[in-house]
C-alpha cells in the first residue's frame, strides 16, 4: 500500500473527516448497530466545534490515498487527557440525563473511563487518548488500522506522554491495541447498562459485547 501515506489531521480536513466518519464509521460501530431508529446526527454545530477543538491539537492522522486525490481512507482521532478530564466528562452527561439513545452512549462509556481509575493506575499527569479508530470500508483487511495505531503511539513518544489508551467497543480494535502490545485494564459488558427503567440499552451485535479500555506505557 505504498499510495497511502500518513499525516496529520488538519482543521481544514474537517468537512471531509466528517464524510469519512459518517459512510465509513458509524454505520458499522458496534454500539450504533444496536437495533432501532436512533436519530444520531453526527455533524451538529457543537460536535463540529467539539472535533475542531480536538483537531487543533494536532495529536490526530489520517491515511491518505495519493492515487484518488489525497482521500482520507483512514483516521485515527486523539486527545490529550489530565486527570480531572474523565470525572468531568462523566459529571457533564450524568447531568445532561439520557433523552436519546447517543446519550446514554455518552454516559456509559464516560462512566467506564471514570471507573477504570486509569490516571490512578498508571501513576501519570497525561494520557494521549485515541477517540476514534476508522478504517475506510475499500481498504479493510490490509493492516491498515495497525499502521495507524503504531504511528499514533510513535507520536504519543515523540510529544512526550508516559501512556496511550483507548476505549474500545469492537472485538477487532481490542485485537489491534493487544497486538500493539496494549493491556485491558478494564472492561464492562454492554448488557450491564441500563436506563433507568432497568431495560438493557445498548445491544451490540456478537462478538462486541463488552467495552475494553485498552493502555500501554511509553
Amino acid at each position: 500500500m505504498t499510495n497511502i501515506t500518513i499525516r496529520e489531521l488538519k482543521p481544514e480536513d474537517l468537512d471531509e473527516y466528517i464524510r469519512f466518519l459518517i459512510e465509513n464509521f458509524y454505520c458499522d460501530e458496534p454500539l450504533q448497530m444496536t437495533p432501532g431508529d436512533h436519530n444520531y446526527k453526527p455533524d451538529t454545530p457543537e460536535r463540529r466545534a467539539s472535533r475542531l477543538a480536538v483537531i487543533k491539537q494536532g495529536l490526530s492522522l489520517v491515511a491518505v490515498d495519493s492515487n484518488d486525490g489525497g482521500r482520507i481512507v483512514a483516521s485515527a482521532y486523539s486527545e490529550a487527557k489530565v486527570p480531572n478530564d474523565f470525572e468531568k466528562t462523566w459529571r457533564e452527561v450524568n447531568e445532561k440525563k439520557p433523552t436519546e439513545f447517543i446519550d446514554h452512549v455518552d454516559l456509559f462509556l464516560a462512566g467506564i473511563d471514570k471507573r477504570s481509575k486509569l490516571f490512578e493506575r498508571f501513576e501519570v499527569s497525561k494520557v494521549l487518548y485515541l477517540n476514534v479508530l476508522g478504517v475506510g470500508k475499500t481498504v479493510r483487511q490490509q493492516g491498515l488500522g495497525r499502521r495507524l495505531v503504531s504511528a499514533v503511539i510513535e507520536l504519543a513518544r515523540s510529544k512526550g506522554f508516559p501512556l496511550i489508551a483507548v476505549s474500545c467497543t469492537s472485538l477487532h480494535s481490542t485485537r489491534i491495541m493487544s497486538a500493539l502490545g496494549m493491556s485491558c485494564i478494564h472492561s464492562e459488558k454492554c448488557s450491564d447498562y441500563k436506563d433507568e427503567d432497568g431495560n438493557v440499552v445498548l445491544k451490540p451485535p456478537e462478538p462486541h459485547t463488552s467495552i475494553n479500555l485498552m493502555a500501554m506505557k511509553l
